[in-house]
């Protein structure tokens, strides 16, 4: 399993952005140290609260020079036409790829906000076939040399996409996926999905697993494939020495779930493509035990109780998890994200390697002595009917 720690550069009243940008730079180092394999933030626009990074393109190469393992993954790249022009993502994506040497990955959306897509005037009602198009754009042009295209909203002669990735066939792609529908699309056109976020509990991110892969066994793809089940803890991860002192210190974060989600009732009235979203008006943000065990929303407590909760996704088939860290003090995220990767992470990593107790590995050699010595007899015994010839 990957673990991809996600930061939105969320900041504080009181707190500059460029504060918190400086912040965000050193929980992306030593999320590359403990062991993280991935950092991803969202693109958000005119966003109040939450998130304040709207330009990750220029933000990752940044880091990447700061880094020499961790990937980037765009959590995501939103592909209204209005917002993004495909192509122009192409190129920036396989920029990125050459200055990271190959650590690029391109998560993509249609935008989850009333801010932002009204902001960039996106027609809710056309953004989903502008996103899909988008994908077959952009794989095209890193795959074909030349490249066209003809769509509803895209339209592109015969080119040359330069500078060209430097990742066969071509970075991963992946797609945002709310809903079973967008599971089926995603696994439909061969690309990852990255699910969950609606805080709706377990069994429909299982369900989303189980209908990904059913989906993705039973289609043919022209394209080359880059599957992969991503899910996303959306509310947050936070890891603290006693799974007490993490719930006290995480329940800010049912405020940031609650502001984060504002807008999903009224998107799943301005278009059938997010109906889906209505759902999240049923949820009782308040509801510490369900936000915190049953929503999906959350992995909080001490190393062991986020081992557990990491687990149940590892039996379900998940690739890669989604860690949103953001949103708490700087310090706290900190400490979450060196827990996280010094005691969480190596033990679905490097199990063998982790140090146990001695009066553990005592309790397993003891109970060995005996076949041991049968196997020294035997060996002897052996040894001295050879001599004896």
């Amino acid at each position: 399993m990957d673990f991809i720690l996600m930061t939105e550069g969320d900041t504080p009243v009181g707190l500059t952005h460029e504060h918190r940008y400086r912040e965000l730079i050193e929980e992306v180092l030593l999320a590359e140290r403990v062991g993280f394999d991935a950092f991803g933030s969202s693109e958000q626009h005119v966003a109040l609260g939450t998130a304040s990074v709207s330009a990750p393109e220029v933000l990752y190469p940044y880091l990447m020079a700061l880094t020499s393992r961790i990937r980037f993954i765009h959590l995501v790249t939103l592909l209204p036409t209005r917002m993004n022009h495909a192509l122009r993502v192409a190129e920036r994506v396989a920029t990125e790829d050459i200055l990271s040497n190959g650590r690029v990955e391109l998560g993509t959306g249609r935008g989850n906000t009333t801010l932002a897509l009204r902001a960039f005037e996106v027609d809710p009602s056309e953004n989903k076939a502008q996103w899909r198009e988008g994908i077959e754009l952009i794989r095209s042009a890193f795959l074909n040399d030349v490249f066209s295209y003809v769509g509803e909203h895209y339209k592109i002669p015969p080119r040359s996409l330069v500078p060209k990735p430097l990742q066969g066939p071509y970075p991963p792609i992946s797609a945002a996926a709310g809903s079973p529908s967008s599971v089926e699309t995603a696994a439909t056109m061969g690309i990852g999905a990255i699910m969950g976020g609606l805080y709706l509990g377990f069994d429909l991110v299982e369900n989303m697993l189980k209908l990904y892969d059913k989906t993705l066994a039973a289609t043919h793809h022209p394209y080359p494939i880059t599957p992969r089940k991503m899910v996303a803890i959306a509310g947050g991860m936070h890891c603290a020495q006693t799974t007490a002192q993490a719930r006290t210190e995480a329940k800010p974060l049912f405020e940031m779930a609650k502001l984060s989600t504002d807008a999903y009732e009224r998107l799943s009235k301005l278009s059938q493509d997010y109906a889906y979203m209505g759902a999240v008006k049923d949820i009782d943000f308040n509801d510490e035990e369900y936000m915190f065990e049953r929503s999906q929303g959350f992995i909080v407590g001490d190393p062991d109780h986020c081992i557990q909760h990491v687990q149940r996704y590892a039996d379900m088939g998940a690739d890669a998890l989604v860690l949103r860290v953001d949103s708490l003090p700087h310090h706290q995220l900190l400490r979450s994200i060196e827990l996280f990767g010094k005691y969480v992470i190596p033990h679905f990593k490097n199990p063998r390697n982790i140090v146990r107790p001695a009066d553990d590995v005592l309790a397993d050699i003891r109970p060995a002595r005996p076949a041991h010595e049968e196997a020294l007899r035997q060996y002897h015994a052996n040894h001295t009917k050879e001599t004896a010839r």
